[in-house]
């Protein structure tokens, strides 16, 4: 690993806080809290490849930057968003599940999401779960990542409010809120560091109703138009193809609809290729 690098590496690092505990219960059904401790993997690492000098790190890693709080209580007609982030090695993957699901079969589970296949990259990943609707029932939501060999995951029990209890019990039904909803990104990179020569691509995964317009803007904060190099997506996603040096800087995501916005930065760093 290069000067280059390691200075990156401690910059990144320094403020992360690594949690070492006992693995993950899901559900505590005498509280119905959840426990968000982290089980690191501890699986044999694959012999060095012979690609491995265009990877930033040699093993896979994961770690969360920012776990979901074990509890939370909804308020009568709000809408609850639940953050969980993460950074590890390649492109980590975020997926939700709702409701209680064993430890094993979280382990086994398989993400039908489609990932980036960026073996170079390091990156830090945010995901928001909207609740957009009133719930019935205490229910678990759980953060899940991956990123090569590893598994990550955390958990919330989120309580419904106190307004929509009925004597003598829950609700039966649970109801959708209605009329528009002004644009949440539900799903960005805050920072994403690369080999100079890459293509990456920037995610900009927006929750809204009605549908929402998603622009971008430069690390010279110009709106960033179609061009051979900077190709904004259908998906809302941003394309850069063959990453340089002078692209180092803050990209930002825009999501506008006729109720409001939001937007979400991204730091893009690229990394001189080591050639020894």
């Amino acid at each position: 690993m290069n000067l280059n690098l390691c200075a990156i590496a401690l910059l990144l690092f320094g403020s992360i806080s690594l949690v070492h505990s006992r693995a993950v219960d899901i559900v505590d059904n005498e509280n119905n809290d959840a426990d968000n401790s982290i089980e690191p993997e501890e699986e044999q690492q694959p012999a060095q490849s012979k690609h491995s000098r265009n990877r930033l790190f040699e093993d896979d890693w994961l770690k969360f930057t920012k776990t979901p709080p074990t509890k939370m209580q909804q308020a009568a007609g709000a809408t609850i968003e639940i953050v969980c982030e993460m950074m590890g090695s390649q492109v980590p993957s975020i997926q939700w599940i709702v409701g209680h699901m064993p430890r094993s079969e979280i382990d086994n589970l398989e993400s039908n999401a489609i990932t980036e296949y960026a073996p170079s990259a390091i990156v830090r990943v945010k995901s928001v779960h909207v609740i957009d609707h009133m719930l019935s029932e205490p229910r678990v939501y759980t953060c899940i990542g991956r990123s090569g060999s590893k598994t990550i995951y955390a958990s919330t029990v989120v309580h419904p409010s106190h307004s929509d209890l009925e004597l003598g019990g829950l609700i039966a039904t649970e109801k959708q809120y209605q009329g528009p909803q002004k644009p949440r990104i539900i799903y960005t990179e805050k920072t994403h560091l690369d080999l100079m020569g890459s293509t990456i691509m920037l995610p900009c995964k927006v929750h809204a109703r009605p549908h929402a317009r998603i622009t971008w803007k430069s690390n010279e904060d110009k709106e960033i138009v179609q061009s051979h190099r900077f190709k904004v997506l259908p998906t809302g996603d941003l394309l850069i193809i063959g990453l340089k040096w002078e692209d180092m800087g803050n990209y930002k995501c825009i999501a506008h609809n006729a109720v409001g916005h939001d937007s979400a930065d991204t730091f893009v760093y690229p990394v001189l290729k080591d050639e020894d």
